[in-house]
């Protein structure tokens, strides 16, 4: 009797196991997907004819996790408009760092979160500048890199064009630094990873600033079209989530990356 019972629930099992979906397996091969990316630092950039950054090194740890390295050729720098644009259009392509937005949600396949991007505004740390809603700074004369993100989120936040103090030109984000040093700046709207990595390549002390407000917080992913299969993008998760759990983009960041500047 028991020998029955026992076959009997075998049996069941073996029958819903035979039912049961395999594991997602990637259908694509990483060295068939066309990786794009802007010209960003510190997340991607050319220097000294290589591409580098962030989000590069992250990606070859990610393909050496899959046993399939990738070489630099596999990755096109274009201005982030044509990426955009190629992306949409379909095929196996990637762009990257890209904003994972509620607007993007369904247009795009994703893997990460890789990083956060934080545009902030940075003030002296000795200064007895606080803020705690973007009106606050109405009466502050704030620095910006001309037609840089955080100059749009100011100016759609109807902060007086006169309030802005704007600066162009490659030079433009160092400058702001000494501006803001030299006190003709109340604070400097930027992206605090391009902060702290200028910060960083340029030897200055972070602790000499602070962050006094952030004024938007996104977390960057790789962007994969449509066209890419749900097993690639599951083999590739989990590929970068490994890579994240060995330490390696912690080791990635400290590499680019000053230390915090400042808290709120």
């Amino acid at each position: 009797m028991k020998k029955n019972i026992f076959l009997l629930i075998l049996s069941f099992i073996l029958f819903n196991l035979s039912f049961c979906p395999p594991p997602a397996a990637a259908s694509e091969s990483i060295q068939e997907i066309q990786f794009m990316t802007e010209n960003s630092p510190p997340f991607n950039y050319i220097e000294d004819q290589k591409i580098k950054g962030i989000f590069v090194e992250v990606l070859m740890a990610v393909s050496r996790q899959m046993e399939s390295p990738l070489g630099w050729d596999r990755i096109l720098v274009l201005p982030w408009a044509r990426g955009y644009q190629s992306l949409s259009a379909g095929g196996k392509k990637c762009l990257f760092g890209t904003a994972r937005t509620k607007e993007r949600e369904t247009l795009f396949k994703w893997a990460g979160p890789v990083t956060h991007n934080r545009v902030i505004l940075i003030a002296k740390a000795g200064s007895e500048i606080h803020i705690n809603s973007i009106d606050r700074i109405r009466s502050l004369k704030t620095g910006v890199v001309k037609e840089d993100m955080a100059e749009k989120i100011l100016l759609e936040s109807d902060l007086p064009t006169e309030s802005l103090f704007r600066a162009f030109g490659d030079n433009a984000a160092i400058e702001l630094i000494q501006d803001l040093d030299r006190g003709m700046i109340d604070v400097w709207a930027h992206g605090d990873m391009y902060a702290r990595w200028l910060m960083k390549k340029k030897a200055l002390n972070p602790r000499v600033f602070k962050t006094v407000y952030v004024l938007r917080e996104e977390q960057m992913y790789f962007a994969f079209s449509k066209d890419v299969s749900n097993g690639f993008i599951s083999v590739f998760q989990r590929a970068l989530d490994r890579v994240k759990k060995r330490g390696d983009v912690k080791r990635i960041l400290k590499t680019y990356l000053s230390e915090d500047i400042g808290h709120l």
